[in-house]
């Protein structure tokens, strides 16, 4: 029925869809380029609402607490929950037509404009802090005092590769064996204790996966010795 709410309002239909939803968007979080700090909340909410759910199955023995607590953390995760597919899946160009009419039973809309052309190559900052872990540092190429994102950007792409000295990194950043992505331009790589001594290798980009196309160019690759 065109103009139905994607979000079933029945209880049982409601907690069908949210476990398929976000089973979905949890095996696919990479492949989408959706940060485990956007998920998160939406969990909490999750394993917050499924016991409410529970509860008020039985009519014998749920109690009028139990129903408001219930009507209560549904209203907060429906909220959530829209406002997550807003900024997170709702044009994002790296989810497929086919995998986000499974998500809500509507394809997205096809006339999304793009947004404006990334260019800006980031700034990237390594240091190793010890145990293994990399902080990186990124910065646009105008705002070279201090991390920031690109005001065009959602999430900083990065390819690495952990490599004994001596060793050469790939040319092209599509050999590069790791990908990973993050939300804010200060984050932190944890190279795992086994790698200690060797060289982390990374190359870096900007990009909005809720628009076509919008990917900035790789950095030239950056080193740091893991320690």
């Amino acid at each position: 029925m065109r103009g139905k709410d994607w979000i079933p309002t029945g209880n049982d239909n409601f907690y069908n869809k949210q476990r398929a939803y976000f089973e979905r968007i949890v095996a696919n979080k990479v492949a989408w380029g959706i940060p485990d700090s956007a998920i998160a909340p939406l969990l909490a909410l999750q394993a917050e609402y499924e016991p409410l759910y529970w509860k008020i199955q039985d009519k014998r023995t749920r109690t009028s607490a139990d129903v408001t607590a219930h009507r209560d953390c549904k209203k907060r995760y429906t909220a959530a929950w829209r406002a997550f597919h807003k900024e997170r899946v709702a044009g994002n160009s790296l989810i497929p037509k086919s995998e986000l009419s499974i998500l809500v039973g509507k394809e997205r809309d096809p006339e999304l404009s793009p947004g404006p052309v990334i260019t800006d190559i980031p700034v990237v900052a390594l240091r190793a802090q010890g145990g293994a872990e990399i902080e990186v540092r990124c910065q646009t190429t105008r705002d070279a005092t201090r991390y920031s994102m690109h005001p065009a950007a959602k999430l900083i792409d990065y390819r690495f590769v952990m490599l004994q000295p001596g060793d050469i990194p790939p040319e092209d950043p599509e050999d590069y064996p790791k990908k990973d992505i993050s939300s804010r331009a200060k984050f932190i790589v944890k190279a795992g204790a086994k790698n200690s001594g060797k060289r982390f290798y990374a190359v870096f980009r900007w990009v909005n996966p809720s628009r076509p196309k919008q990917e900035g160019p790789w950095s030239e690759a950056i080193t740091v010795v893991i320690a």
